[in-house]
Formats: C-alpha cells, structure tokens, sequence
C-alpha cells in the first residue's frame, strides 16, 4: 500500500476513535453524502462594550480528501443540528478543520 493511502486510512481510524461521528455533508456543487470527522468547540473572550464575552465556535476536522469541493457557505448536520462553514483551514498534511456557525 502506497505511505500516502496509508495515512489517509490512518487519518480516518484516528478522527473514528477520537469522536467517531458520522455527519451530512450537503455540498453546494455534488450530493449529500455521509463522512466521518471530529467536532470540537472553541472558545475565545471577546472585548465587549462594558464587559468581556466568551463565544464558542463549532470545528470540525476532516480529511481532506473526503471534502475535495468544500466552500466557504457549505453545510453540515451533525446530531440533527445544522452548521453553515466560514472558515476553511487545511493543513496541508491531509486534515482540513472548518470553523462553523449555526445558521
């Protein structure tokens, strides 16, 4: 087996172990298609007007390869709550982490 579809099995085994959800993911361009990922939240404190805030932000991790189209405005469903991406950062080693919003 070649070292780069090793990996990318391994990618998956690892993002399967760690949270191991499966999700809808409903491209703008292709069909609906079920893929595996890990949703993490991120929190960052916010300067407010009088007082500081705290906002949470839904990442989800994905290889790469399962989401060769992906678009900014592109949508997901995991645990029957819908999310609009905003972000896309891949890393250039075959994971992608997508910052979303619940629309």
């Amino acid at each position: 087996m070649p070292f780069i579809q090793d990996m990318q099995e391994r990618d998956l085994i690892l993002l399967q172990t760690l949270d191991g959800r499966e999700v809808i993911y409903a491209p703008s361009i292709g069909e609906p298609r079920a893929i595996s990922g890990m949703l993490q939240e991120f929190s960052e404190l916010v300067p407010g007007e009088s007082v500081d805030v705290v906002v949470t932000r839904p990442i989800f991790s994905v290889r790469t390869i399962d989401i060769p189209e992906i678009q900014v405005g592109d949508q997901f469903t995991i645990d029957g709550q819908d999310y609009e991406v905003v972000v896309i950062r891949p890393d250039n080693e075959g994971m992608t982490e997508l910052i979303m919003e619940r629309p």
